[in-house]
């Protein structure tokens, strides 16, 4: 009689993120590549660390150029004036600096983040002067401040057209103006590009957002190979798996494992299961979460 006959088997699929697990089906992205922006990613990514979980920024995005000091400036400016309770001084001098000629994208960025939160109802950054400077009328005033953070936003994206901190708050745009297809569309769009970077903590800072770690939400649990079962392999399988923003996965890289068939059995069962995508805020962002699939035996 077999070992798969003489011993009962049991499979442990357990995530090194505390997540509860809920049953599903639906299946993992194509790894080997994924689109943004209507081009090809190139996936070579660096595994994830030995941690839990990472955010990634994927390595066919651009990194953040140096910052000239003259634009650190208006942006120290704005940070300083927005902490202290004064938001609207900081858009004044923001203003003053694309008036002047100074149109980074970063500055643009933070301005139209200003407007937009403004138009959200926050008093504090309800401007005195400028372009949309306080006419008295709420109606009146939240238009001209969304659609300020429109135009300044459109602007920034013409210049970080595969940033997809750009997106988001051109969304955020949207549904203050209640144009949820819009808004549902510029989601889709800045789930496709590149997250993470200096526009993410421009976010995270005047929004006062937090991480939140990717989760594995459940799916089918792993079938036990039959020559493993036959030869008593047991052991564990640990992935590195990467997860773009709309939580699937697009590339698996194997950290350990006792055999390629057990290998192949976690990787199958992962297919089917479903994960939550790493976000700043609500801001859905690449990341590496790391997966262990117990392979055990009873009694051994």
């Amino acid at each position: 009689m077999g070992i798969g006959q003489t011993l009962r088997r049991t499979v442990l699929l357990t995530c090194l993120v505390a997540v509860g697990c809920a049953p599903s089906g639906s299946r993992i992205a194509d790894s080997a590549s994924g689109t943004s922006g209507g081009s090809r990613w190139e996936f070579n990514e660096v595994p994830g660390p030995d941690a839990d979980f990472r955010p990634h920024l994927l390595s066919g995005c651009q990194r953040d150029a140096d910052v000239p000091m003259s634009v650190e400036r208006y942006l120290g400016l704005s940070s300083e004036f927005f902490r202290d309770g004064s938001g609207s001084d900081g858009m004044i001098e923001l203003e003053m600096g694309l008036a002047g000629g100074l149109r980074h994208p970063l500055m643009l960025l933070t301005l139209g983040q200003q407007y937009l939160m403004a138009g959200q109802g926050d008093p504090a950054l309800l401007p005195v002067e400028g372009p949309a400077a306080d006419v008295g009328d709420w109606p009146r005033n939240q238009k001209r401040l969304l659609g300020r953070a429109r135009e300044l936003l459109l602007e920034c994206l013409e210049k970080r057209p595969n940033d997809a901190a750009v997106d988001y708050l051109l969304a955020d745009v949207a549904r203050a103006e209640e144009k949820f297809d819009e808004a549902a569309e510029w989601v889709w769009r800045g789930e496709q590009k590149c997250t993470g970077g200096r526009s993410f903590r421009i976010l995270k800072g005047y929004q006062l957002l937090y991480d939140y770690p990717p989760k594995y939400l459940g799916g089918v649990g792993p079938e036990y190979p039959a020559a493993a079962l036959e030869a008593a392999i047991t052991g564990d399988v640990v992935l590195d798996l990467l997860l773009d923003p709309r939580g699937s996965v697009r590339q698996a890289v194997v950290v350990e494992s006792p055999s390629p068939d057990l290998t192949q059995a976690a990787e199958n069962s992962l297919e089917q299961g479903v994960f939550e995508a790493a976000r700043i805020g609500k801001y859905p962002i690449w990341s590496w979460l790391r997966v262990r699939t117990a392979f055990h035996l009873e009694g051994s």
